[in-house]
């Protein structure tokens, strides 16, 4: 069943978005949107070698965004943001 998660952002990850734009304002939207449908995962997930934390990786607007739910808080925690291409 889904439940809505707190949305934590490292706010050095927003840094590589324009300052403004749909680009922006898309990547800003999902990550908003991730409070909702975290459980449904990424578009692929990674795994953190010294951790074994699996990551999830989702692409929006030519942004790679990594984030990962932390069920037991209910947390969503957005760690890095970078660019596609």
């Amino acid at each position: 069943m889904a439940r809505n998660y707190r949305v934590l952002l490292d706010i050095e990850a927003i840094e590589v978005l324009p300052k403004s734009g749909r680009r922006r304002q898309s990547v800003l939207s999902f990550v908003k949107g991730l409070s909702q449908f975290a459980h449904l995962g990424g578009d692929f997930e990674v795994s953190d070698p010294e951790t074994r934390r699996l990551f999830q990786v989702t692409t929006v607007a030519g942004f790679a965004i990594t984030w990962w739910a932390d069920d037991p808080v209910s947390e969503v925690k957005v760690v890095d943001i970078r660019p596609t291409n």
